[in-house]
């Protein structure tokens, strides 16, 4: 009986350090690609699950192109393959890093986009010169710290700043306007059709 007790507890100890050690996970709203026009500002919000044992205090986010990382400040030039990594037809402005927050021990943040009140994870504000149909890919990083107690009550810190990401893309795509004269001029092109057919006729 005895021996069952101290397996039943190595387990549950086993499966309580799992959840302490587990890495917190970052979703983008909305997921991954967006959508705008030249000279448009879009944006991500954002959901954090802290699925650890600690308080996490997230401090900043960067727009980084495909193979960028914001730990060696490359994120933040113009796009120029391979050397520069930041965003090729914009500007990322992080909406975090001025609303720092803390996150609870295995709870969920969740933060709506929203670019009057500068919420979520950051805005992508379109260069208006951006060609139509181009396309900025890569990943929205997050930094985050790691403490034992509340880290805006005086927490004790136990980790540098360590980062979590998501792919994110930005598609740049014609003003509606765009569209209505496009429509407007195949239906005028199609009427001037049937209208000489019917006079050949």
């Amino acid at each position: 009986m005895k021996t069952r007790i101290v397996i039943f507890a190595t387990i549950l100890g086993a499966l309580a350090n799992g959840v302490v050690h587990a890495d917190p996970t970052l979703a983008l709203t909305p997921a991954s690609a967006i959508q705008g026009e030249p000279g448009q500002t879009v944006g991500w919000g954002f959901t954090i699950d802290n699925d650890t044992g600690y308080y996490l205090l997230v401090d900043s986010s960067n727009f980084c192109g495909i193979g960028g990382d914001p730990f060696f400040t490359d994120c933040t030039t113009t796009y120029d393959p391979p050397t520069e990594y930041g965003p090729a037809y914009g500007v990322y402005d992080d909406y975090i890093a001025t609303n720092l927050t803390d996150i609870a021990p295995l709870s969920t943040l969740s933060v709506s986009f929203d670019p009057v009140a500068q919420t979520g994870v950051g805005a992508y504000v379109i260069d208006p010169a951006a060609p139509v149909g181009s396309v900025d890919q890569g990943n929205i990083f997050v930094s985050y710290m790691e403490f034992s107690g509340d880290p805006l009550a005086g927490g004790t810190q136990v980790s540098g700043d360590i980062e979590i990401s998501a792919s994110a893309s930005v598609d740049v795509v014609p003003e509606p306007a765009v569209f209505s004269l496009t429509g407007f001029g195949v239906l005028l092109v199609a009427w001037a059709i049937r209208r000489s057919t019917r006079r050949s006729r």
